[in-house]
């Protein structure tokens, strides 16, 4: 039976179990009618978010290669150049080669800088960023409408519950509502299966995109250099033979820096790249899978069962209680307001995480496209203005 045949059999099941005339006996009877009807709703709930979560991952398991290749070129990113190490092993090594280390380091600046392989743009790192931030806060998807009404499924089982007045179908409902939550907060969870992906893609796309990763290596390159100036002074105290330039050090460590930051950029941009074009195709995988299913009949069916099971079992609940002669609980009635609102927030975040994810996606392949777009004249001007300055300090040492 579907969800909604249930629901109107239930619905017809709790007004003939309120039948005056009926025997305590009867009434018992059609209790446990109602009670399995009860219970064959939560199967058909349990099994149409199966399905989803089983959609779900089936989606997930096509965008594996893209995930793989985007694994990589972090891993790639991570790992310090080896001509990096090269430039530090050697600076640690001895002040005296360094002059030599000066000429060929410009020479490499002077390729990577002429390199077809650009840096990044700051507007180009400005949108990754931005993208990565705002996306990071705000990505949201299935699980949390689930929860949401999971929360309204427990909450009018209660209500139904106290409108039983037999102890065993009761107990019955009560151990049912608690077996159906697990399972049911577990396939919740299991729901946002593409939202986790995308979710570690973004803190990847974060990660690599960072000034750090091509600030750090510039940053130890120069305190290397300023430790061995250091060390040319006290060994020039010590008067022991050859005397050694003070500053050289310095200023090789200051280049060699500035090197392996212009190096870092290139490098950024082009591992950037690469994972936004794997993560092209991830993307617009999991945001399709996400909105196909949130827009699906089933996930809007689970709404709709919820808004018209509150009300019905609300209404179980105050039939009841003109029955026996017991005051309607305000309890209950704060209850239903708040599960009705609950049940329109479940609504609203349907359609939010349906914006939210298009909107993602269009931004995603906007942002690869500008990945195109050629440093600015003043961009330009800036490096090589730096560059220059880089090469004169040189000379003069």
């Amino acid at each position: 039976m579907r969800l909604d045949e249930i629901a109107s059999a239930l619905s017809q099941a709790d007004q003939a179990r309120m039948a005056p005339e009926l025997s305590p006996a009867d009434r018992v009877i059609m209790e446990q009618a109602c009670v399995t009807l009860r219970e064959a709703e939560r199967t058909a709930i349990v099994n149409v978010e199966t399905g989803l979560v089983e959609r779900f991952t089936q989606n997930a398991s096509s965008v594996n290669l893209q995930a793989k290749n985007i694994r990589a070129l972090v891993t790639k990113i991570n790992k310090i150049p080896k001509s990096l190490d090269i430039t530090e092993t050697v600076i640690k090594e001895c002040v005296k080669v360094l002059k030599a280390i000066a000429m060929w380091c410009t020479m490499l600046f002077l390729l990577v800088y002429m390199s077809s392989c650009a840096s990044m743009t700051k507007a180009q790192l400005k949108r990754v960023n931005s993208l990565a931030v705002v996306s990071d806060s705000s990505m949201t998807g299935p699980g949390s409408v689930l929860k949401l009404l999971d929360e309204v499924r427990l909450e009018r089982g209660l209500i139904y519950a106290a409108s039983l007045q037999g102890a065993d179908t009761r107990l019955q409902e009560l151990n049912g509502l608690a077996d159906a939550q697990s399972q049911q907060t577990r396939l919740a969870d299991k729901s946002d299966v593409c939202i986790n992906i995308l979710e570690s893609y973004i803190r990847a796309l974060k990660s690599v995109s960072s000034e750090t990763r091509w600030k750090q290596n510039g940053t130890e390159l120069r305190g290397i250099g300023r430790n061995m100036d250091s060390l040319a002074i006290a060994y020039n105290k010590l008067d022991w033979g050859t005397l050694y330039e003070p500053g050289i050090a310095k200023q090789i460590g200051k280049t060699t820096g500035y090197l392996a930051e212009q190096y870092g950029k290139r490098r950024q941009r082009h591992v950037v790249k690469g994972i936004l074009e794997h993560g092209d195709t991830l993307v617009d995988a999991c945001v399709k899978a996400l909105v196909a299913e949130l827009k699906s009949e089933d996930f809007k069916g689970l709404i709709a069962n919820e808004r018209t099971g509150l009300e019905n079992n609300y209404r179980a609940y105050l039939n009841a209680a003109t029955l026996t002669g017991t005051p309607p609980q305000p309890a209950f009635d704060r209850i239903y307001i708040e599960s009705r609102q609950k049940i329109d927030q479940a609504e609203s975040l349907r359609r939010r995480c349906i914006t939210m994810l298009q909107s993602f996606s269009r931004a995603h392949t906007a942002l690869l496209k500008e990945m195109d777009n050629p440093a600015t004249y003043s961009e330009f001007m800036d490096e090589l203005y730096e560059l220059n300055k880089q090469i004169l300090a040189l000379n003069q040492k």
